[in-house]
């Protein structure tokens, strides 16, 4: 059994740094999660972290390795495990992240962005397209991001072997490399990952060992190529990061398939766009890389050959780099099998080969001298720094993440505003709605309602827009962004409020099933109040879109629809609400009862009468106990129907309700309707009917106006020896 390695530890000093930042990083996490974006201790702490990250990327890019419980730098532990340090590794394992490299120039702003993303829930973020994803939206090129993909990581093995088949067979045929979306990701994470790329670079050395050092430069570059290729099209961005790996898999290439690679520079073949594949991959070569390369070309060949000298001296021009590398190599082949008998003879002949081989065959005088000036030049340039350092800070802040967000941002604003031609202006807006869905879910949202309005606004500009307009407005308000807008309405202002409102007028009705899925669910009082003014803002249309709710499986958002429908007001849909009239779920009954009730309609009060007489057991009492616990004025219309128009035979409990009511709510339509049920009687059943006179009666003498107590003096008067007894009875206490 294999025993396995302890990794190195880091000196001292970096075990002290790396500790520091994670603390620094860990108090600046607890402040921006527990206290709004004005608070001091924000302030405090992201000012610290951007301190502490200033001071470890003042030489260059700081580079972390993320595991469950640690942080590694250049695959190094700290000699003294520190809580800090496995808080944050923990942290950001949790969201997937594999790898972090901080570079210069890091504001406070970047850091806040970041770490709110971290505190989110791990699920909100991959449903919303990962870590990765949503900082390219939210952050920008000062922290690189590594994600990790466990589903990939699962099919490793097979993966590494199965994908270096595929490149092999394309090299061997002359062709492109030809995968699909799924296939080229696998192949990025697998060069993104040193262990997995060192496994396909050995799986292609040993497959195209027979084939010789032609087939291996050839499937270097098929590689190389593909992935270039496919980046430029989705993520151009990440090119840099590619070459850089690609520089380091070139490091086990054999002396002869890197005479191959380097012998491809000068051929039109090798340019993807406007850049040399195998210069990318030179330039960025490391000084392990290189090293490594000699190394293992001496240990295979038990010396320097003259193709390993044509490689090393086309790699490394400058002689002072020379002698460094191949210090660097020595200690690399004297470790590989322990230092063989007669090493040091052996290795000064290497050396000697390899720093004094001439290429004037190869390469001419005046070409030699153009690169030596060339490379002169440059280092001129870098050392001629005579500009002050507010100027240069000045400069530094035009390319910050923030800078770079806002030149994104308006970059999409100008090319909405100046495309004339229709087809590609679609073609925009698309990508401008998509931008803003991916600010919405990094809390971008006036930026994100500032593109939407954009696109409104240019689309009404020329009527072949507007389609297209529509279109990615429709698009925009059904994607996922709706699930983020609630926190938004808790807290926004109004003004950012009111954009809003008229972004979802402008996408129309669509929207109106999302807005009431929100408003179903939302506890928050103020954003309920806002999701509600702006469904009720739909008038008309958004009435119809409603209804189509009523059969929704969520007994919250049919709840909902029958909220709005009796905000909409109006007969139209009252028959919609028939069949919530009898739902299982007794708060949608109470709603759809409720949006009846306050409707104040003939047809309303018809409709909940039949509904009463229809039903049984459960959902009668429900609505029984709806209607005669109401008392909001606006039933008056009801129960002045129920008066005139129910048996009050078979419903005497909810006939005295209604009569008491309506002496509770007054008004002429009231008295009217209290008159005809004084007047009302059955002689079979004189009990009941000396009630019911008696409560019409107590309800005219509790309205008291003139009209009220006039219907109560001509009923003593003129009425029938039932009618005149209750009148009489309620005037004499009125008096």
């Amino acid at each position: 059994m294999a025993e396995s390695t302890a990794p190195p530890v880091l000196p001292p000093d970096a075990g002290a740094r790396l500790a520091e930042f994670a603390r620094a990083c860990k108090a600046a996490a607890r402040a921006v999660s527990l206290y709004p974006a004005a608070h001091p201790a924000i302030g405090t702490t992201l000012g610290r972290l951007s301190q502490v990250t200033a001071m470890l990327t003042a030489n260059g890019p700081y580079r972390l390795q993320v595991m469950a419980d640690a942080l590694l730098i250049g695959g190094a532990v700290p000699a003294r495990p520190d809580p800090a340090i496995a808080e944050l590794a923990e942290l950001l394992h949790r969201q997937l992240v594999g790898g972090l490299t901080l570079n210069p120039g890091i504001d406070a702003e970047s850091w806040r962005t970041l770490l709110l993303l971290l505190a989110r829930a791990p699920e909100d973020v991959r449903a919303d397209g990962g870590i990765r994803h949503l900082w390219t939206t939210a952050g920008g090129p000062s922290i690189e991001i590594e994600e990790i993909d466990y589903a990939e990581v699962l099919r490793e093995k097979q993966g590494v072997a199965a994908s270096a088949e595929q490149i092999i067979a394309a090299a061997l045929a002359g062709r492109a490399l030809d995968l699909d979306d799924s296939g080229m990701r696998l192949l990025l994470d697998i060069v993104q990952d040193p262990v997995r790329l060192q496994e396909m670079m050995a799986e292609i050395d040993r497959s195209t060992e027979q084939h010789g050092a032609t087939a291996q430069a050839a499937a270097f570059m098929t590689l190389l190529k593909g992935l270039a290729e496919y980046l430029s099209k989705t993520e151009p961005q990440r090119l840099d990061a590619l070459f850089g790996h690609m520089g380091r898999a070139a490091g086990q290439l054999s002396a002869e398939a890197m005479l191959k690679l380097l012998d491809q520079r000068h051929r039109q073949e090798a340019m993807v766009g406007s850049i040399n594949m195998p210069g990318a991959v030179m330039e960025r070569m490391t000084d392990e890389s290189v090293s490594h390369f000699v190394a293992a070309s001496v240990i295979k060949e038990r010396g320097a050959t003259e193709r390993l000298a044509l490689a090393f001296q086309a790699l490394v021009p400058d002689t002072d780099r020379q002698r460094q590398l191949l210090g660097l190599a020595e200690r690399e082949v004297a470790a590989s099998e322990g230092p063989p008998e007669g090493f040091a003879e052996m290795w000064q002949r290497v050396e000697g080969m390899l720093t004094s081989y001439s290429d004037e065959k190869f390469v001419s005088e005046q070409y030699a001298r153009e690169l030596s000036g060339a490379r002169t030049r440059a280092v001129d340039v870098e050392r001629a720094n005579d500009d002050p350092p507010e100027r240069i800070a000045t400069w530094l802040a035009t390319v910050g993440d923030a800078a770079l967000r806002m030149l994104d941002h308006q970059l999409l604003l100008d090319l909405l505003s100046i495309e004339a031609e229709p087809a590609r202006w679609r073609d925009i807006a698309e990508t401008a709605t998509a931008h803003a869905e991916d600010l919405v879910r990094v809390g971008y949202f006036d930026q994100a309602w500032q593109l939407a309005d954009a696109v409104v606004r240019e689309g009404q500009r020329n009527p072949e827009r507007t389609a297209y307009a529509s279109t990615a407005l429709e698009r925009f308000g059904r994607g996922s962004m709706m699930k983020h807008v609630p926190s938004h309405l808790r807290g926004s202002d109004d003004a950012s409020y009111e954009r809003f409102k008229a972004l979802c007028h402008a996408i129309g009705p669509p929207v109106i099933p999302a807005l009431a899925e929100l408003l179903s669910s939302e506890k928050d009082a103020r954003a309920r109040r806002r999701l509600r003014d702006i469904l009720v803002g739909f008038g008309a249309k958004g009435r119809e879109s409603v209804q189509r709710l009523m059969n929704a499986p969520n007994w919250e958002v049919r709840r909902t629809a029958a909220y709005l429908l009796r905000e909409f007001g109006g007969s139209e849909g009252l028959k919609e609400l028939v069949p919530l009239l009898a739902d299982t779920e007794p708060l949608v009954q109470r709603e759809a009862v409720q949006a009846l009730v306050l409707n104040g309609t003939d047809e309303a009060s018809r409709i909940l009468l039949q509904a009463i007489t229809s039903a049984s057991g459960r959902s009668r009492e429900t609505l029984l106990t709806e209607l005669t616990g109401a008392r909001d004025e606006r039933a008056a219309p009801l129960f002045c129907y129920l008066v005139r128009n129910m048996d009050r035979r078979k419903e005497q409990q909810l006939y005295s309700s209604s009569v008491v009511a309506l002496g509770t709510f007054g008004g002429p339509d009231a008295v009217e309707a209290l008159k005809f049920a004084l007047h009302q009687g059955d002689f079979w059943s004189p009990l009941a009917t000396r009630r019911l006179r008696s409560a019409a009666a107590q309800a005219l003498r509790r309205i008291g106006t003139p009209a009220a107590l006039e219907v109560l003096r001509e009923a003593s008067a003129r009425g029938p020896r039932g009618v005149r007894a209750a009148a009489r009875t309620e005037l004499s206490r009125s008096t």
